[in-house]
C-alpha cells in the first residue's frame, strides 16, 4: 500500500495508550515490545476467487447469481433475433448523440418485467452511446435522454457495465471512470493507470473486483479506482483483453499473445504469432482464445497453459476481431472484403463470403426463434454502409463428404455511412451507430414477440 493510501492515525502515548504526543522508546527496551501489537492486527483478506474460477465450496451462498438466461450469450448480450419473414429490412428510427459513433451501443439491462409489441426489446433498459466529443449518453428505448456524462476527450471504445457496481467508461485519454448508471455521476476517476497511447475495451472481473486494461502497458484496477498492479514489459495494445481460466489474456501490436496472472499482474507465458493483433481477443467457450493478426493469420491457444492448438489464414488483413458463431464456427472480418468461417477444432476454412468492401468489424451470431433445422446466421457491417445477414450450415449438418454449402445472403440495407462497430441485438431491432452521430433502429423484419406475456400487456395499453 503507497503512503498515500494509508490511513493517517494520531501518534500514540506509550505511557496512557492514548492519542498524544509521540514518545520516545525507553532506554534499554527493545522493538521486540511491538510484536504483541502486530500479532493483534488482523491479517489481509484473502484473494477473491476469479469469476471464471470454480465457486468455493465455503462461499457458494455468496457468490453471484450465474446468469446469462435463456436468449442471452456469456457476456449478457441478447442472441435471440426476435424478427420474423418475410425479410424487409427498414430503418425504424433513430437517435442522436452529440458527437461522431464509433463504438457499439451498448444495452444496460432492466428488469424486463415488460416488452415493447413494437420491437420486443425491454421497456425499462438503457441505451448507452459513447461519442467521440467526449460524451456518454443513456437514451431510454423511446430516445429521451435519461443522463450525460462528459469524459473530457473523446470516446471510441463501448462502456462496460458492470451490474451492481458501476458503469465503467474509458476515455482515449486513458483516463477510467467508474459512474453512476442511475444518473451518470462519476464515483471516481484514475487518470491513465496504464500509460497513455493506444486505448483499449475494458474487462472486468466481478469476484476479484477488478479492471483490466491496457494501451502501451497492461494494468489492473481496483473497483475503488486504485491501481492493483501494473505490467510495463510488452505492447502496445489495441484489443481488449479476455478472461478465461485462470488467466488474462492480451494480444498486441508487439506479434505477441501474453497470458498474465490476474490477481498479481505476472506474465506466466507469452506466445508469438505473425502479425501485430489489433483486434480484441475472443475468449471460446471452451475456454480456449482466438486472435487474428494484421497478416491474416488466425490463431487458437489452450489454456491454461496458452498451448497453440491451431493456425489458419484467412486473407491479407484482419483488423476487427474473431467471434464465435452460435454453432461453434469462428466468424473472422476481413478487411479483403469477406466473412470467413473456421472450424473450431481444427481451424480449417469452411466457407467464406465475400462482399464488396472491407468488413472491419467482429460479426453478430443471432439465433432465431425457427430457424431452419442445421442452419446458423450472423450480422455484419462494411465498409460500404451495407448491413447484412447471412445464413450458413451449421456444424455437423454438412454433407456427407463433409463440405459445407455456400452461406447465402437472407437481406442487406445501407444505412448511409460506413460501419465501422459491430451492431447491437435488441428485441427485434438492430443498434448501429454512425460518424454523423446518429444511433440507428433497423427493423430486419416483423417484429414476433410470441410468447412474450410482457409484450401482450403493452399492446393491451
Amino acid at each position: 500500500m503507497s503512503s498515500a493510501l494509508r490511513p493517517r492515525l494520531p501518534p500514540l502515548d506509550r505511557r496512557r495508550g492514548l492519542p498524544g504526543r509521540r514518545a520516545s522508546p525507553a532506554p534499554g527496551r527493545p522493538a521486540i515490545l511491538l510484536l504483541p501489537l502486530l500479532a493483534a492486527c488482523p491479517a489481509p483478506p484473502a484473494p477473491h476467487p476469479l469469476p471464471f474460477d470454480p465457486a468455493p465450496a465455503a462461499a457458494a451462498e455468496s457468490a453471484p447469481a450465474s446468469f446469462p438466461a435463456e436468449g442471452l450469450d456469456e457476456e449478457g448480450s441478447e442472441t435471440e433475433a426476435r424478427w420474423g419473414p418475410p425479410n424487409a429490412p427498414r430503418i425504424a428510427g433513430e437517435w442522436r448523440a452529440d458527437g461522431a459513433v464509433r463504438a457499439p451501443v451498448v444495452i444496460l439491462r432492466g428488469a424486463c418485467e415488460r416488452r415493447s409489441a413494437e420491437d420486443c426489446g425491454c421497456t425499462d433498459d438503457l441505451l448507452l452511446v459513447a461519442a467521440l466529443d467526449g460524451s456518454l449518453t443513456a437514451f431510454e428505448p423511446s430516445g429521451a435522454r435519461r443522463w450525460r456524462y462528459g469524459c473530457g476527450a473523446p470516446i471510441s471504445q463501448p462502456p462496460l457495465p458492470a451490474p451492481g457496481e458501476a458503469v465503467f467508461v474509458r476515455c482515449d485519454d486513458g483516463t477510467i471512470a467508474a459512474l453512476d448508471e442511475r444518473d451518470g455521476m462519476e464515483r471516481w476517476r484514475v487518470a491513465r493507470p496504464a500509460e497513455a497511447g493506444l486505448v483499449t475495451g475494458l474487462a472486468w472481473s466481478p469476484w476479484a473486483g477488478l479492471l483490466f486494461a491496457a494501451d502501451r502497458t497492461m494494468a489492473a484496477v481496483h473497483r475503488s479506482g486504485a491501481v492493483a498492479w501494473t505490467l510495463t514489459d510488452a505492447g502496445p495494445f489495441l484489443g481488449r483483453p479476455a478472461l478465461s481460466g485462470r488467466l488474462v489474456v492480451f494480444a498486441g501490436l508487439d506479434r505477441l499473445v501474453h497470458g498474465v496472472d490476474p490477481e498479481g499482474g505476472e506474465e506466466l507465458w507469452r506466445r508469438w504469432v505473425v502479425g501485430g493483433v489489433e483486434g480484441d481477443v475472443l475468449e471460446r467457450r471452451s475456454g480456449d482464445v482466438v486472435v487474428a493478426t494484421l497478416y491474416g493469420r488466425v490463431y487458437d491457444f489452450a489454456l491454461p497453459g496458452g498451448e497453440q492448438r491451431w493456425e489458419a489464414t484467412v486473407g491479407e488483413l484482419v483488423r476487427g476481431a474473431p467471434a464465435e458463431g452460435t454453432d461453434g464456427t469462428i466468424l473472422v472480418p476481413v478487411m479483403d472484403g469477406a466473412v470467413a468461417g473456421l472450424d473450431p477444432e481444427t481451424g480449417a476454412l469452411r466457407w467464406g463470403f465475400g462482399v464488396p468492401a472491407p468488413v472491419r468489424a467482429a460479426p453478430l451470431p443471432v439465433r432465431g426463434r425457427e430457424d431452419v433445422p442445421g442452419t446458423a446466421r450472423a450480422v455484419f457491417g462494411d465498409r460500404d454502409g451495407f448491413l447484412v445477414e447471412l445464413a450458413y450450415t451449421a456444424r455437423g449438418a454438412d454433407d456427407s463428404a463433409g463440405a459445407a454449402a455456400p452461406p447465402r445472403e437472407l437481406w442487406r440495407l445501407n444505412v448511409g455511412l460506413p460501419l465501422e462497430a459491430r451492431p447491437t441485438l435488441r428485441g427485434a431491432e438492430l443498434l448501429v451507430g454512425l460518424e454523423d452521430g446518429r444511433v440507428v433502429r433497423v427493423a430486419p423484419g416483423p417484429p414476433d414477440c410470441t410468447g412474450d406475456a410482457g409484450a401482450a400487456a403493452e399492446e393491451s395499453r
